[in-house]
Parts: C-alpha cells; structure tokens; sequence
C-alpha cells in the first residue's frame, strides 16, 4: 500500500485507479390518478422492467386527484 522514496523520506501512498462505468440514465415520470399509478408500477415489477421499490411514493401534484412517481434506471453500456 506504501511505497518508501529512494530517498529515504516518508512513505508515500500509491496510486490506485478505480474502474469507470459507462452509464446511462433514465427517469421514468408517472403522472395520474393515485390507483392508476400503482397499477402501473405493479405491472412493470410483473413484466420484470422494475422493483416497486424504485418507484418514489406518490405525491399529489396539486391538482385535483393527481399524482406523480418518478423512477430512475440506470444502465451500463458496452
């Protein structure tokens, strides 16, 4: 982890690189009525696109009877 300088000084720490990923990422904006929402949340984890999880809690937008729920996906490229 340390390297000591040929001259007999202090050791010093050597460098490391860490890996760089290439990623691209998605937001999903879901806006609607609150039952309407999560169906379709249900549906993408069925079909195997998403967890639930990802999904943010819905929050009312301020109009009537409307929500919205965003999701991020990221993925790596080639």
């Amino acid at each position: 982890m340390f390297q000591t300088n040929s001259g007999g000084g202090a050791p010093v720490a050597s460098a490391f690189n860490l890996p760089s990923f290439n990623q691209e990422t998605v937001r999903h904006i879901l806006l609607g009525d609150y039952v309407a929402l999560i169906e379709v949340m249900q549906r993408l984890a069925v079909l195997g696109y998403c967890d639930r999880t990802a999904w943010s809690d819905p929050l009312p937008t301020g109009r009537n009877g409307e929500y919205i729920s965003v999701m991020t996906r990221r993925r790596t490229l080639p």
